[in-house]
């Protein structure tokens, strides 16, 4: 039976969704493209009110843009303001936006209001790499860790450079409790530039559990300090002890 401790402290990433919101090209500083990659940064960087503000001006220069609908239902997810976002997705559909996406965006929609059966099948549908990164996440929920990293391979052959696969496909790997196969997969999100706090914590807690201790400080020194540093190392010292009585 798997400590349950350690479980809890696993966390699956792919909900953390990186979608490319790719527009038409540009065509001058106050095209619809522009305001669209303005908009994008400003969800990127966590401004919704700026976000929504830009996709609407692109709308303005240009009310066929399904890419700009697009976007608003990522912001109103993001938000968690559901029903707007899907009336947004029906109007990107309207104006014969991707067909993967719309499913993609609606399967977002129907996870995050607890209906993990539809979202399967509307990821399924979408079949886009982000998509498949979503499945494996359903699936690791539901303890399918192969499943879950058949998922997590394919969309890493589709995109070598994904983080959030090669992430995920270490922390599955850890709830499966094959320690060393974790680190490598982490060991390679945390080389590609997009790396941060949350990937390095994720590569000290494969190696903490795997019983390196001093490799998990080593790793966490990265990020951490002083008071912070120790408070990060005693847990993961904890889970190990933990993972070491469970097996007695």
């Amino acid at each position: 039976m798997k400590n349950k401790k350690i479980y809890a402290a696993i966390s699956i990433c792919s909900l953390i969704w990186l979608f490319g919101c790719s527009g038409p090209s540009s065509d001058g500083a106050g095209s619809s493209a522009s305001m669209i990659r303005i908009a994008q940064k400003a969800r990127k960087s966590g401004n919704s009110e700026a976000a929504i503000s830009f996709y609407n001006r692109a709308l303005k220069i240009d009310p066929s843009s399904s890419a700009a609908y697009f976007g608003l239902a990522e912001v109103y997810i993001d938000t968690n303001l559901l029903d707007g976002a899907l009336e947004y997705v029906k109007k990107a559909e309207e104006l014969e936006g991707s067909p993967s996406r719309v499913a993609y965006l609606r399967a977002k929609v129907a996870l995050l209001t607890g209906d993990s059966k539809k979202a399967e099948k509307l990821f399924m549908k979408s079949g886009s790499i982000d998509a498949l990164n979503a499945l494996g996440a359903i699936y690791d929920e539901r303890e399918e860790h192969q499943k879950a990293q058949a998922m997590y391979k394919k969309v890493i052959s589709m995109d070598p450079n994904y983080i959030d696969a090669y992430n995920n496909m270490g922390l599955s790997l850890l709830l499966s409790e094959r320690y060393r196969d974790a680190i490598f997969y982490l060991e390679n999100a945390c080389s590609l530039p997009e790396a941060n706090v949350t990937y390095r914590s994720n590569l000290a807690l494969a190696y903490g559990l795997s019983g390196n201790i001093s490799k998990a400080r080593a790793v966490y020194a990265q990020d951490f300090e002083g008071d912070d540093l120790e408070e990060k190392v005693a847990y993961v010292e904890d889970l190990l002890a933990s993972k070491k009585r469970s097996l007695k």
